[in-house]
């Protein structure tokens, strides 16, 4: 029972209040439900705890009222993959993420969103949904920004950023169903690759199935039979010869692929290292670097600090003289919102999506010393 005064203070999200009680003499802190959150035996104590929750909540508002929302489309899915803020927005509001989970075009469509089983190991639930053009660039934009080795699961249902989960049963179901559409292009096909192909999706459909349910510590859906385990091993055997002969041949279609792309957008590669400020984001080739005022721009359409280039600039040469490749661990080596994850004895850097190269780094190191001193 309270009696003697009560005083407060408003703030956006709740009220405090201090009460003094005649059962103990008291003074307790309490907020707009009710609930004490500090008791003291004189009234300063209360009042002094009570205005450092006050200056809390100011400094809180502050730093949320100075950090940035909008950026260029291109970093959205990177901001998104990293968490390194609750939410950002491209200009226009089509491609975005609020907490864990990033939409195209509104919070009807769910791209993706991060998602955390029972033990802390962390994955990515990635939708099955079909989609428009536009979709579909965000889409790919979002999956070209998760670096390799992020365990990604493909289904319908990813749930949403206000509380929403996702359906397990619908996801599951929608494996099993996958799966068998699968086989069963198998056993209709004639020409031998498309055999291959679709037995091989199946696998994997089946296989990522159980490492959901084992994820999220599921009962493993029944899947229809496949073939005998003889036939299977044998077909193993030879989509293995069959894939490496065939891993040759993309290799070679690839870096055939990769000089014609940079062959034509040589004008776009030459736009970019000059600084052209609607020439951001080059695809299709070796990420680039060039320097624009006080930030380091790849060709991908991140940006980060020079003062943090210079720094990773250092660590990629010490990497290079000790021939001992760096991995990530307790120390990170940051990028403005970025981590490095590796650094290769060669000095090829890897950074989420970004793989740059020793010769990139090293075209832009003259320019880095220029404007500070690298030891």
């Amino acid at each position: 029972m309270s009696h003697g005064f009560s005083t407060g203070v408003g703030y956006p999200d709740h009220k405090l209040t201090i009460h003094c009680k005649t059962t103990s003499d008291n003074y307790d802190v309490v907020d707009g439900n009710s609930k004490v959150l500090a008791s003291y035996k004189t009234f300063k104590g209360a009042l002094d705890y009570r205005d450092r929750l006050h200056v809390e909540q100011l400094r809180k508002q502050a730093q949320k009222k100075r950090q940035r929302h909008v950026f260029p489309s291109c970093e959205i899915p990177h901001l998104w993959m990293h968490q390194v803020q609750d939410e950002a927005r491209n200009s226009n509001g089509t491609l975005y993420f609020s907490g864990p989970t990033i939409y195209s075009y509104g919070s009807h469509f769910p791209i993706a969103r991060h998602v955390e089983n029972r033990q802390g190991n962390k994955a990515i639930l990635f939708t099955t949904a079909t989609y428009s053009v536009t979709t579909s660039g965000h889409c790919s934009a979002v999956r070209s920004a998760i670096p390799s080795g992020i365990q990604v699961f493909m289904v319908p249902s990813i749930g949403t950023s206000w509380g929403g989960d996702a359906s397990h049963r619908q996801n599951l179901e929608s494996y099993v169903t996958r799966a068998t559409e699968a086989l069963e292009k198998a056993a209709r096909a004639h020409r031998e690759y498309s055999i291959s192909g679709y037995y091989r999706s199946a696998i994997a459909t089946r296989d990522e199935a159980i490492k959901y349910a084992r994820f999220f510590g599921l009962k493993a859906p029944k899947f229809p039979k496949f073939p005998a385990k003889h036939k299977l091993d044998n077909l193993r055997h030879e989509l293995t010869a069959l894939a490496a002969q065939r891993a040759a041949e993309t290799r070679k279609r690839e870096e055939e692929a990769q000089r014609r792309r940079i062959k034509e957008a040589k004008a776009q590669i030459e736009r970019f290292r000059a600084g052209d400020p609607n020439t951001r984001t080059v695809y299709g080739v070796p990420p680039m670097l060039r320097i624009v005022g006080d930030e380091v721009q790849t060709s991908l359409g991140v940006s980060f600090p020079v003062e943090h280039a210079r720094l990773g600039l250092r660590a990629v040469r010490k990497v290079r003289e000790t021939g001992e490749a760096y991995r990530r661990n307790g120390h990170s080596i940051h990028l403005g919102h970025y981590v490095i994850d590796r650094i290769e004895p060669n000095g090829t850097v890897y950074a989420g999506c970004h793989v740059v190269s020793w010769e990139e780094i090293e075209r832009l190191a003259p320019q880095l010393e220029s404007s500070g001193q690298i030891k």
